[in-house]
């Protein structure tokens, strides 16, 4: 074999190796960093959701007995 054929099948047998490698990771990694999407998003829409305070028990909370409040401009 000449030199020049032994080094491209060492180049070839290297890029092929380090290309089933970073695949062979790359799956073993795909469940991890799905979870991890799928906790960033389930945060994401926590943030987003409003909360609501309880309403305050009592004769008042009915809203009958209350005026409506005056509104009053105040200039700028």
């Amino acid at each position: 074999m000449s030199t020049e054929l032994e080094i491209a099948l060492v180049l070839g047998t290297a890029f092929l190796w380090v290309t089933v490698t970073l695949t062979i990771l790359s799956a073993i990694d795909r469940p991890e960093r799905k979870a991890r999407r799928q906790e960033r998003r389930d945060i994401r829409t926590e943030k987003r959701r409003i909360e609501y305070r309880p309403v305050a028990a009592g004769p008042h909370a009915q809203g009958r007995n209350r005026r409506p409040r005056s509104r009053r401009l105040h200039p700028h």
